[in-house]
Order: structure tokens, then C-alpha cells, then sequence
């Protein structure tokens, strides 16, 4: 059932001039990215366009990145190619995803919403366990402090409480922590008003 719902940045995928989300990275690894040791490996879940995993690539960083829509990956691979950078995509759902190695950073942005409780919760658990010591998460979800858009609620499976990200992060640094609401618009004149947090945590030595 969950293939054939199409939520709004599908048809933003397929058109090669359309940016679902926004150009460049998202404000926090815009921001804070200097915190990333340099030749680090990350790993950007739920990637989409491929807007950070290209923007850490340029800096010299070995990145890659899954997505579960094929035309995301498709277009973020053709943006990595315009760009120059190498970076490594693939179509994966979070669910199935087995990790075969450790990350020093692993990056997840509106996406760990989007599952059921228990699959994002066994999802974090494991990207806490294969992050190497000293690394770090950037990761921005949606909270129920106002409830998902009409046009998301078909697609948006677990919503967060409010406080629930940075205390599944007990034991770890956080270094950032914002909580907040805002307003979009993405192509096709869709506009959104979400609640969300994000944290940067490192993992202990």
C-alpha cells in the first residue's frame, strides 16, 4: 500500500529543474559542519535530492546516502555528477537497511517520522551502535506538537513527542538542540506549517 501513495516530493524528484526541499544543506550542517573531523564517513538516511551527502562530499568528506523513492536517488546522483563530487547512493527502505560498516557521521532529516514507533526506534539503535566512538548524529524529525499536514498524515506514521529524540540520545554529548515550529513551500505551491526537533549528539569515547 505504502508504494502507492505519492507524497509531494515525488513529483519534485521527476523534474530536473524543481528542488523539493531547498537548494544546499540543511541549516544545521550548513552550520555546524566544522564539528565533522575532516575524511570523515557519513551516512545520510533518508537522503532525498542528495543535498547534504553532496555538500560534506565537497568538502572532502566520504559520503553516501539511501533513500527510499528510486527518482530521488536517481536525481541525487545526477546532481553529485554535475557537481563533480563521488558520492554513493542507493534506493533502500530504513527498515530493511543492514549496516555493513561504521560511520563517524550519520545524518537523518524529516524522515524518522515517517515509519512506525518501533521501526524508527530499532533504526536508531542501530545507527547509535554502528557510529564510531567520538561520532556524530545530525538528525531533525517532526514532533506532534502540531500534527502532520493533511496531504503527510498518509505517510507520517510516528510522529514524535516533544523531548523524545535528545532522551533517546541519554549517555551521548548533545552538542545542539533546537525545537521550534516553521512554515514551507515546496513546488506546486504546497505549503506546510510542521513542529520539529533537531539534535547534534556525539557518541561517547
Amino acid at each position: 500500500m505504502q508504494n502507492e501513495i505519492r507524497p509531494f516530493w515525488e513529483q519534485a524528484y521527476r523534474d530536473p529543474e524543481a528542488v523539493a526541499f531547498s537548494k544546499g544543506p540543511t541549516a544545521d550542517v550548513a552550520q555546524f559542519h566544522p564539528l565533522i573531523p575532516p575524511g570523515s564517513t557519513v551516512l545520510d538516511v533518508g537522503c532525498g535530492e542528495g543535498r547534504n551527502a553532496i555538500f560534506l562530499a565537497g568538502l572532502g568528506h566520504r559520503a553516501e546516502g539511501f533513500d527510499l523513492s528510486e527518482p530521488g536517488i536517481e536525481k541525487a546522483k545526477a546532481i553529485a555528477a554535475a557537481k563533480g563530487v563521488d558520492v554513493r547512493f542507493w534506493a533502500q527502505d530504513l527498515a530493511t537497511f543492514e549496516f555493513e560498516r561504521d560511520y563517524d557521521v550519520i545524518l537523518s532529516h524529516g524522515v524518522l517520522h515517517l515509519p512506525e514507533k518501533t521501526v524508527r526506534d530499532a533504526f536508531i539503535q542501530r545507527a547509535q551502535a554502528h557510529t564510531t566512538p567520538g561520532g556524530l548524529h545530525f538528525i531533525g524529525i517532526f514532533t506532534n506538537r502540531l500534527p502532520a499536514a493533511p496531504d503527510m498524515v498518509a505517510v507520517t506514521k510516528s510522529l514524535f513527542d516533544v523531548g523524545e529524540l535528545p532522551a533517546l540520545y541519554a549517555g551521548w554529548e548533545i552538542l545542539h538542540h533546537d525545537e521550534g515550529t516553521f512554515r514551507d513551500e515546496h513546488p506546486g505551491g504546497v505549503k506546510h506549517e510542521h513542529a520539529y526537533e533537531k539534535i547534534i549528539a556525539r557518541k561517547p569515547n
